[in-house]
């Protein structure tokens, strides 16, 4: 009786190959919503539409976005020196494009700001590291194996 207990909790296991096209993909989209998010101007007229907690949603998000940019860039790409050109590429392209938004309309560049998106991005970085280590990620009920024809499978 307690195994079938067990079994009705067990999570749920996809496996993605790391390095793969889907995979840089998904790094590219959340490069895209990033840097869109970050250099598409809203109008006042459209932002005074917002409730606080729509902003404050809207403001999470791209936080999210950027720690899953961050995340996804060791599980995007494989080699030591390419996945250092990602790392670089994702913290250059931020600081870029926090930095020219003093010339968007509507922008303003913020170190604060800039920091955080940094912030972010190294944390969900470490954490990129740490899933591609040991090939796994589980979150409650979900769980995410990520295989590679560079090395073997640690279990």
């Amino acid at each position: 009786m307690q195994q079938a207990a067990h079994s009705q909790h067990s999570p749920e296991v996809f496996t993605v190959p790391m390095f793969s096209v889907p995979v840089r993909s998904l790094w590219f989209l959340v490069l895209a919503g990033t840097l869109a998010s970050e250099v598409i101007p809203l109008s006042l007229a459209f932002e005074n539409r917002f409730s606080p907690l729509t902003f404050y949603f809207y403001q999470a998000a791209k936080m999210v976005a950027f720690f899953v940019f961050g995340f996804l860039t060791p599980l995007a790409w494989w080699q030591s020196k390419s996945l250092g050109i990602g790392a670089l590429f994702a913290i250059v392209t931020t600081a870029i494009v926090e930095l020219g938004q003093t010339f968007i309309p509507g922008h303003r560049t913020s170190m604060f700001e800039m920091a955080v998106k940094l912030g972010l991005l190294f944390a969900g970085f470490v954490a990129g590291l740490d899933v591609r280590a040991y090939q796994r990620f589980t979150f409650g009920p979900l769980c995410i194996r990520f295989s590679s024809s560079h090395w073997s499978d640690p279990l």
